[in-house]
Order: structure tokens, then sequence, then C-alpha cells
């Protein structure tokens, strides 16, 4: 399910959100405070036209000195060459500061097609997202510096989760990231899993198993992935709608787990991203 590959990686950022001026001028200071500030955009008030993050740089809140648009993108969609100049144009008309587009794409062939520059018009006006691919994140296998970066630890994870060895890197982003005692050490294990090719995930579990003190933290790990079974997809869903905030009732939570409509629980969880209400997901 890659909304839920999507998510997890805004997630990230949202919750680490200097990791990306640390990924974009690695060993230097980042220019002044990161903060979060709304992701729309004039008064083009629809669901297209929120980006994933917006990141103020120095300044005050809501006049910053720099503004970076981040946008997760793991896999190819034509339609955001042309939205991602109105995310840049309508933000700088907002604060009134340069904004770059930041895309970050761990796919190296979908980052390829990221960077493209997008041309407004007879080439006149042009627009050169600068992508984060997976070559400008480290692999962690330092387990002080997973621990003293756990989201950078989990990006890790998914840049590099195709790698050879990337077992140990998700070995270490596990132990790390299951010391946190908050949200984050509930889904960020989820989350490494989740990433992980096949191969990689049964090294991971030959791993733990050897390793003898680990403890799974989630039924999602207790169990062999069940991608591609509809029981996996209600587990995914249910991760996806905490993640967009949404406080699911007894009996909503009932319904998304004793549905065995595959292609009914991938037609929720499409809705997901875009829906600002619980009932626009769940709609007939």
């Amino acid at each position: 399910m890659p909304k839920l590959h999507h998510e997890a990686l805004v997630q990230l950022v949202r919750h680490a959100p200097a990791l990306i001026p640390d990924l974009l001028w690695p060993g230097e200071r980042s220019p002044g405070p990161v903060r979060i500030t709304a992701a729309e955009f004039v008064d083009l008030n629809f669901a297209e036209h929120r980006a994933d993050v917006v990141l103020g740089l120095g300044g005050a809140q809501d006049r910053p000195d720099e503004a970076l648009v981040v946008e997760v993108q793991v896999e190819r969609d034509p339609r955001k060459r042309w939205t991602w100049p109105v995310y840049v144009a309508g933000l700088r008309a907002r604060l009134g500061c340069p904004v770059t587009l930041v895309v970050v794409s761990l796919d190296p062939e979908v980052a390829r097609w990221c960077a493209e520059p997008i041309d407004l018009g007879r080439r006149r006006t042009t627009v050169h997202p600068w992508v984060l691919g997976p070559e400008a994140v480290p692999a962690i296998t330092d387990l002080e510096q997973a621990r003293e970066l756990p989201e950078l630890a989990v990006l890790s994870v998914a840049a590099h989760a195709d790698d050879p060895g990337a077992e140990h890197i998700a070995l270490v982003a596990l132990e790390a990231t299951r010391e946190l005692d908050d949200q984050r050490g509930i889904l960020y294990p989820d989350f490494v899993v989740a990433l992980l090719g096949r191969v990689a995930r049964t090294a991971l579990e030959k791993l733990l198993m050897a390793n003898g003190s680990w403890e799974p933290l989630s039924d999602m790990f207790r169990k062999p992935w069940l991608e591609g079974k509809a029981k996996g997809k209600a587990d995914m869903l249910l991760k996806l709608l905490l993640l967009k905030g949404f406080a699911l009732s007894d009996e909503q939570r009932a319904r998304v787990l004793d549905c065995g409509d595959e292609a009914q629980l991938d037609a929720w969880a499409a809705r997901v991203l875009t829906a600002t209400r619980l009932d626009e997901v769940f709609a007939d």
C-alpha cells in the first residue's frame, strides 16, 4: 500500500522538521529556527493545493526569512508538475520570502523524474525542484546516532531498504525507536517493517531471533507480513487513519477490522490523504 509509505515519510518530516535542512546542507548550521507553518496556499482551499509539509526557516512564525515546500513522492504523478508551481507561488505571495520546492523521493527512478525542470510557459519561467533522493540519506548503523536522531534512522531504512545489509540498518532503527515513550514508539517500528522488502524483512527476523532479547512491539511485527491480505490492509488503514488524526468510534474500528473485501479497504485508504472528515473516508 504505497499510501502508507507516503504518509509514514511525511510524519517523519513533521516530527523532525530539521531533518530537511540538515540533509540539504549537510555539515552546515541550519539557517535559523525550523518551524512547520500552514500548508494551504492563498485562497485555494482544496485538498490538491495543500503541500505535505511547509517549513519556515529563521525569522518570525508568520514571517520567516525563507520557506521550504516539502513534498514526499513515492511514485510518478504527472499532476504534481501542475500543482507544485502553485505551492511555490502561493506561499511566496503569502509569506513574502524566498521559497524552494523540496521533493523527498527515495526511489531512484522517481527521484530523477521529480528533478526534471518544470517549464511554466515558453521556457521563460521554470521551477527547478530540489530533490532529496536515496543518496542524500546516510545509512545509519550506529545505535547511538540512531537514538539521537530516530527519524533519520527510520528514513535511512526507507532510503536503503533494497541495499545489501538493509536488515542491519533496520535492526539499529528498531532498537532506537522502541525506546521512545510517545506515539512514535508505537508507530516507528511498524514503519521500519513496512518499508523493508521481503528479503531484508526475512533477514531481519533472523537477526531478531538470534538477538533473543527483543520483545515485539506490535501485532504487525509479531505476525508474518500480511501484504496483499485483507487483515494486513485493515491494519494499515487503521494506522493511516491514526496518522491523519482521525478518532474512530468502536463501530468504525470494527467495520475496518471485519472487512474482508480488499478492494473496499483499498478504496478507503485512497481517500484518507485528501479527506478532511472521517465520513468522507467511509462514504458509500
